[in-house]
């Protein structure tokens, strides 16, 4: 008879546990990815690519600027490609490597959107307009590079940030 009573109390401490571990589960993913995306933009590698840049509206995704790189090769999205360096740490080649040891190998590289402050977006886009932009100006984001994985580490115009461009 004791047994049996101690089924029912058994099963909610079991049902209890249970339910812990799923929630840790569900968290320990987006803590992973916070974690990794802030190990990659302080001890990655630099790498400069220059981009251009314009100001789609999306009511979902919010305000953010679409960016699209100047290499052909980065334009639409690569897998296994090594960035190559030049003068000032500005990319000037991609290379499809299939050895990810190698400096500046990344696994998946698709980058299209830059997010920013609502209002400094339309700002940005009109200061990055072809009318306003001078053959002198150099729009490129810095990313940084580790183990196959890449994060944008910031937007610049001239070596400005550009939430400082629009400021002032």
């Amino acid at each position: 008879m004791n047994q049996d009573n101690n089924k029912p109390k058994n099963m909610k401490k079991l049902t209890l546990c249970l339910t812990v571990v799923y929630f840790l589960v569900i968290l320990a993913f987006p803590v992973y990815m916070i974690y990794d995306y802030h190990y990659i933009l302080s001890t990655g590698e630099v790498y400069k690519i220059r981009v251009n840049a314009y100001d789609p509206y999306d009511p979902l995704r919010g305000r953010y600027v679409a960016i699209l790189p100047d290499i052909q090769e980065l334009r639409w999205g690569a897998s296994n490609v090594r960035l190559v360096k030049g003068h000032n740490d500005f990319v000037t080649d991609v290379i499809r490597a299939s050895n990810p040891d190698v400096d500046g190998y990344i696994k998946n590289f698709k980058m299209e959107r830059y997010y920013m402050n609502e209002k400094a977006a339309p700002k940005v886009e009109e200061r990055l307009l072809p009318r306003n932009i001078l053959s002198s100006d150099v729009v490129y984001v810095i990313i940084k590079v580790k183990n196959g994985k890449y994060a944008i580490e910031g937007m610049y115009i001239n070596d400005i940030p550009v939430e400082e461009y629009v400021r002032g």
